[in-house]
């Protein structure tokens, strides 16, 4: 019987597998920054990033460029997360862009308060794993 942190990890496993796939697929992910960016290459997740605070861009001038008819929104899971998902949303939405937060919304839910950033999730999977005894 698994216990509730291999069921954890299992869970956050296969929601990256998930996302992988659809970036794999050229549906572009909106993140806040660079460590953003890193944590996900970390993971193993590559493909069109769009880091958020890093451009040089406002919001909205960031947001008008988007070129892709869906796009994945992973940003931080605090309240400036939480503010920004629904700033982009609304924005994206109006021009016709279908947004998906269903990762978004499923890592924050397996998380809960261990981790408040996207930044956090590799170091956070690892002690994880360390910690059911699994070392992929």
């Amino acid at each position: 019987m698994p216990t509730s942190a291999e069921q954890k990890l299992e869970s956050i496993i296969s929601v990256l597998e998930h996302l992988s796939q659809e970036v794999n697929r050229g549906v572009p992910i909106i993140v806040e920054g660079r460590k953003d960016l890193q944590a996900l290459y970390k993971l193993n997740i590559r493909g069109s990033v769009i880091c958020i605070k890093n451009s040089g861009k406002i919001l909205p001038d960031l947001l008008d460029a988007v070129q892709s008819k869906s796009i994945i929104v992973l940003v931080d899971f605090d309240d400036e997360g939480i503010t920004l998902v629904k700033m982009i949303s609304t924005y994206l939405e109006k021009m016709g862009v279908k947004v998906n937060l269903t990762f978004w919304r499923r890592i924050k839910a397996l998380l809960k308060r261990h981790v408040k950033d996207v930044e956090g999730l590799p170091s956070y999977l690892e002690k994880l794993k360390k910690r059911v005894g699994h070392f992929s």
